[in-house]
C-alpha cells in the first residue's frame, strides 16, 4: 500500500496495530506510532489511541502503555476499557482497579466491558469487598438482566473469592443461564477441590437441555481427573469425539490427555495424542511426564524422539521430565548433554527443578566434583536441600574429606537443621572416625536445645505430653543414643 504511494488512515493504522499485538510485534508497533505522530491523527481519534495502547500492552510494554495513559489528559470509555484490561491481564490488577476509579471520578460512565474487566481484577486480588461494590452498582443500573457476560463474571467474582452462596444466588437469578454461567461456577468449583459439586452441575446442565461447551468440558475433565472419576472421564471424551471437538481445540486435547495420564492410562493418553490434529509442548510434555512418573522410560524416550521429529521445542517441563528418564536409566552422559542442550539448542534457561535433578543425578553416580561445580555455577534459592543431596552422595562413596566441605557448606545455608548434622556423623562413623563423629553428635544436639523449633517442648493440658522433632526421629537410629520412651507413661507426638 505504502509503496504505491497511498497514505494509510486512522483506519489502516488500527487495523495494522491490531496485527502487531496479536504477533506481539513491538518493533513495528512502536514504528507505526511514529508515523501516526508525524500525521497528527491521535489528537481526536480515540478508536485509534484506544488501539495503540492494546497493542503495547499485548506486546508487554507496560512502561509505553503507562506513558500513553499518561499523555491522554481526556480519555473515552473505550480507552479506559483497554486500560483497565490491560493491567489486569498482567497482573496488576490494583493498578486496574485504582484506573476502574479515577474513570468514574472523570464522569465516564462505565459499560458491561469495564465491569467485566474491574470484576476479572477483583477476582484476582480476592478483593471481596470491591466485588460487593460493583455488584451492587451493576444491578442498580439494570444491567444483569440484559448481559449473561457480566452476570458470569460475577458469578466468577464470587467463587474466586470462595463465596460460593453468593455465586449461586446471583446465578438462581440468570434467565437465560447459559454455558458461560454454567462455566463460572463449574470452574470455580473445580478450582476450590469441589470436583463432586462440579461434576454435579454439569448434570443439571444436561438435565436442562444446556449444550456444554469446550470450555464446560475441560472443567469436568480436570474434575474426574482429580476424583479419577474414569468411566465419567471416558464417556465425556466419547462425547467431544462425537461433536468433533478436537479437530479445532488442542487445549482440549491436552486436557484430555492429562486426565487419562492421572488415571494411569497412559496408551489411552498416547492414542488422544495420536488423534490430535497438531500437537504442541504440552501435549508432548503431558505424555511424556507421564510415561517417565510410572517409569516407562523406553516410551518416554521414543516420544521425546517424536517430538523433535516433529519440530515441537521443548520446554523446561520436558527437560525435568527427561532427565529424570536418563536418572532412572543411569545415563549420566546423555543427561549432562541434555542439559546443555538447554540453554545452546533451544534457548531454555534451566530452572530450579533441572538443575536438582542434574546435581542429583552427578552425585548418585559418584561425580560429587561435577555436582559441587554444578552448584556453583547457578543461583540456587534452595541451596541447602543441594548441599544435603550431595552430602548424601557423599555418605554413599565414604568421600570424607569433600564431605567435610559440604556439610560446611550446608551448615552456612541452615546451622538449625539436623539433617547435615545426622549425614556427617554417619560418614564419620563409617570411615572409622568415632571422635569426629561424636563431635558432629554433640554439636547437632546443642543445636536442637537452642532452637525452639527442634526442642522437647511441654505441651498443654498435660506436662507428660511432648512435641518431638522428625529430624530426632532419625537421630534416634543412631548406635550412640540411648533413649528408651515408655508409651504407657508419656504420649510422644511428632512435630
Amino acid at each position: 500500500m505504502q509503496n504505491e504511494g497511498i497514505t494509510p488512515n486512522a483506519v489502516t493504522y488500527s487495523s495494522v496495530l491490531k496485527a502487531c499485538g496479536a504477533l506481539r510485534a513491538l518493533e513495528k508497533g512502536e514504528a507505526i506510532h511514529g508515523e501516526i505522530l508525524k500525521q497528527r491523527l491521535l489528537e481526536d481519534d480515540f478508536v485509534l489511541a484506544t488501539a495503540l495502547l492494546d497493542m503495547y500492552f499485548k506486546c508487554g510494554a507496560l512502561a509505553k502503555a503507562k506513558q500513553m495513559s499518561d499523555n491522554f489528559s481526556v480519555k473515552d470509555a473505550g480507552f479506559w476499557n483497554a486500560l483497565i484490561s490491560g493491567y489486569s491481564q498482567h497482573g496488576q490488577d490494583e493498578q486496574a482497579l485504582h484506573c476502574f476509579e479515577n474513570m468514574k471520578c472523570k464522569g465516564i460512565i462505565p459499560n458491561q466491558g469495564t465491569y467485566v474487566c474491574a470484576l476479572k481484577a477483583c477476582s484476582n486480588m480476592g478483593d471481596l469487598d470491591k466485588g460487593l461494590q460493583i455488584h451492587e452498582e451493576v444491578a442498580s443500573r439494570g444491567l444483569l438482566q440484559s448481559d449473561s457476560v457480566l452476570a458470569s463474571a460475577i458469578v466468577n467474582m464470587y467463587v474466586k473469592c470462595g463465596t460460593f452462596p453468593k455465586a449461586h444466588a446471583v446465578f438462581k437469578k440468570l434467565s437465560p443461564q447459559d454455558a458461560p454461567s454454567w462455566n463460572a461456577l463449574i470452574t470455580g468449583y473445580v478450582l476450590d477441590g469441589k470436583c463432586e459439586q462440579a461434576l454435579s452441575c454439569f448434570e443439571q446442565m444436561n438435565c436442562r437441555a444446556i449444550p456444554p461447551d469446550a470450555v464446560t468440558y475441560g472443567c469436568i475433565l480436570r474434575a474426574c481427573a482429580v476424583i479419577h472419576a474414569r468411566k465419567k472421564g471416558e464417556q465425556i471424551h466419547a462425547e467431544i469425539a462425537r461433536q468433533g471437538l478436537l479437530h479445532n481445540n488442542i487445549q482440549l486435547g491436552n486436557i484430555l490427555i492429562d486426565m487419562y495420564v492421572k488415571f494411569g492410562a497412559l496408551s489411552k493418553a498416547h492414542d488422544v495424542l495420536k488423534e490430535l490434529p497438531t500437537r504442541n509442548v504440552v501435549s508432548w510434555s503431558t505424555l511424556i511426564a507421564g510415561y517417565a512418573q510410572c517409569g516407562k522410560d523406553r516410551q518416554a524416550l521414543e516420544c521425546f524422539e517424536f517430538m523433535q521429529h516433529e519440530g515441537v521445542p521443548p520446554d523446561a517441563i520436558t527437560f525435568v521430565s527427561m532427565l529424570n528418564v536418563c536418572s532412572h536409566l543411569g545415563h549420566v552422559e546423555e543427561a549432562h548433554s541434555l542439559f546443555v542442550s538447554m540453554d545452546t539448542a533451544y534457548g531454555v534457561k534451566p530452572n530450579l527443578e533441572c538443575c536438582f535433578c542434574m546435581i542429583d543425578l552427578f552425585g548418585r553416580a559418584g561425580h560429587i566434583e561435577k555436582a559441587i561445580h554444578l552448584v556453583q555455577q547457578i543461583p540456587l534459592s534452595d541451596s541447602y536441600n543441594i548441599w544435603l543431596s550431595i552430602l548424601g552422595a557423599c555418605q554413599k562413596y565414604g568421600d570424607v574429606h569433600i564431605g567435610r566441605w559440604v556439610f560446611e557448606q550446608a551448615i552456612l545455608a541452615d546451622e538449625n537443621n539436623g539433617l547435615a548434622y545426622i549425614l556427617m556423623a554417619n560418614i564419620y562413623a563409617a570411615a572409622g572416625m568415632q571422635e569426629d563423629a561424636m563431635i558432629i553428635e554433640a554439636m547437632r544436639m546443642s543445636r536442637i536445645w537452642k532452637s525452639a523449633t527442634h526442642s522437647w517442648q511441654s505441651t498443654a493440658p498435660s506436662n507428660n505430653s511432648h512435641v518431638f522433632a522428625f529430624d530426632d526421629l532419625l537421630y534416634l537410629k543412631l548406635p550412640s543414643t540411648h533413649m528408651q520412651l515408655n508409651s504407657s507413661e508419656e504420649d510422644v507426638l511428632i512435630k
